[in-house]
């Protein structure tokens, strides 16, 4: 609703433009004021779209009161009200930006014809300035988004500029959480769950998505418990999305230009949600042991160590292979034959994978087991077995590349199937979703997320650039269901809509031609 001002000494006066503007279809807010002095008074305390004013007035005239509303207000719709022999005045106040004037006696159709010029006046301010905003935004999201994986100094003084002030959210933002999920929720779904998320949580958040299965959450608060926090937001998945999610919870973190380091962490941090399937909320400096059941079943256990033995997943074997050791030397009392056979099972199994056909060593390191006296002593011969399969791994590291290879050229050539995941891509090199995904971004520098999101952007740049095609129809072509979601992901992506990079014009082009006019 907009809210106009009526300056006017005569009551009978302001009487009148009341009745022409109850006619109108548009409901509007109606303040008074009998001379300039009154209506400063007013404007100091009310927010006015619209500013109707009669020309002679004690104390302040209209000329002195548009004068000085124009010091402070250079967007207010200003209407002088004359008679014809205050007409020199009305043209005087044309110079301060005065839209238009109205000769009294008022005219009906007249004035009405100056109020739908005014509000349309205001309607493209606002238009304009919304799209102002929203380039403004994509542009903040385009820049941090890359600051956050390159950590390029060039973008990061843009962004300086961007959020200058403080007054931006992210110049506020303390912690992170990183969100996973799954078939392409945030593709889907972002439109709906944004603003509920909002309503749910019901503090200060800055939402910046990274690709169709991931997006970050960041947070101004210093004191919140996070933990409690990402349990709430897992509950909130499930209940009205009916997903299951996975979150990252960051340490707290000085402001945004810290943030990349520990962003890293929180994509390490992630690839956890493949081994612990019971976990779904992993916290940013927290031990191994601490986001673990230290003192699991030996089923869960063995069967974890199997799953790291078989994707020769060494980091996540000395980890499992760590809380085994951790529980058969608290203490209990335990068989030493069950504990022997234990052992001897997880020797078995890394032997097996390095050379199934030479049994004479397996043999001799098993008899060797047997006879120890001491768990400690079966534990290093477990754990020279594990020392063994790692340079077994190291030797076959050129094997691996080779895998990565498969997968990249499976992207490359299939960058327009809707589910692209680690889950899938794995399963063509038969390797496990958590051991590809660490293998690839050590090898290539980035997450699989975001080397399919790459491909499927530089794709559609290239279509756009180079193609008659519609946008929905590019859009489908690199993977994408959803044409708004593709736009919004294009512009985080490029700096630049899908209709600007076809014009070859970037938003921060657009933003200073905006600023310079």
């Amino acid at each position: 609703m907009l809210t106009i001002l009526i300056v006017d000494d005569e009551k009978l006066e302001r009487n009148g433009i009341k009745f022409l503007l109850k006619r109108e279809k548009e409901e509007f807010r109606i303040l008074e004021a009998t001379n300039g002095k009154d209506a400063m008074g007013v404007l100091a305390s009310n927010h006015v779209d619209i500013l109707f004013s009669d020309v002679k007035m004690p104390y302040m005239n209209g000329l002195e009161l548009v004068r000085q509303v124009r010091e402070t207000n250079e967007d207010m719709e200003i209407v002088i009200f004359s008679g014809y022999n205050d007409f020199s005045y009305a043209r005087e106040a044309l110079r301060y930006g005065v839209v238009d004037y109205v000769l009294k006696p008022v005219d009906p159709e007249e004035f009405s014809k100056t109020l739908l010029r005014v509000i349309q006046n205001i309607k493209t301010r606002v238009s304009e300035r919304e799209q102002w905003e929203r380039q403004t935004d994509y542009l903040t999201k385009y820049f941090f988004i890359d600051y956050l994986y390159t950590s390029n100094k060039e973008n990061a003084v843009k962004l300086e500029k961007l959020t200058a002030g403080g007054d931006h959210i992210l110049s506020r933002c303390v912690r992170m959480i990183l969100v996973s999920a799954s078939n392409g929720f945030f593709e889907t779904e972002e439109e709906h769950f944004t603003g509920a998320l909002q309503d749910q949580i019901q503090r200060e958040i800055y939402y910046v998505n990274l690709n169709s299965n991931e997006s970050l959450l960041l947070f101004t608060e210093k004191y919140t418990n996070y933990r409690a926090l990402a349990d709430s937001l897992r509950q909130f998945f499930l209940q009205q999305f009916e997903t299951d999610c996975y979150f990252a919870v960051s340490k707290p973190v000085e402001n945004w230009r810290s943030m990349p380091e520990e962003f890293r962490r929180l994509e390490k941090l992630l690839e956890e949600q493949f081994y612990q399937p019971g976990h779904h909320v992993f916290l940013s400096g927290e031990t191994g042991e601490n986001t673990q059941d230290a003192a699991g079943e030996d089923s869960e256990i063995m069967e974890q160590i199997s799953h790291d033995i078989k994707y020769k997943d060494i980091a996540h074997l000395r980890q499992d292979f760590g809380r085994l050791e951790q529980k058969y030397k608290a203490g209990e009392k335990f068989s030493q034959m069950y504990v022997k056979f234990v052992f001897s099972s997880i020797l078995k199994e890394i032997y097996e994978q390095m050379d199934p056909t030479d049994e004479k060593v397996l043999s001799k390191k098993v008899d060797r087991l047997y006879h120890c006296r001491k768990i400690s002593d079966v534990v290093d011969i477990v754990s020279g077995a594990v020392e063994e399969l790692e340079k077994y791994i190291q030797d076959q590291q050129d094997g691996f590349r080779g895998e990565i290879t498969t997968v990249k050229n499976y992207i490359y050539h299939h960058y327009g199937e809707k589910e692209l995941g680690p889950e899938k891509l794995a399963a063509l090199v038969y390797l496990s979703p958590g051991y590809l995904s660490a293998i690839f971004k050590e090898e290539t520098g980035v997450t699989l997320n975001r080397f399919v999101r790459e491909v499927r952007m530089n794709k559609a740049k290239e279509l756009l650039e180079n193609t008659n095609k519609k946008i929905s129809q590019i859009a489908k072509e690199v993977g994408f269901s959803n044409s708004s979601y593709f736009c919004r992901s294009f512009r985080e992506f490029f700096g630049a809509s899908p209709e600007s990079c076809r014009k070859g014009i970037t938003d921060e082009e657009s933003i200073q031609e905006v600023q310079e006019s």
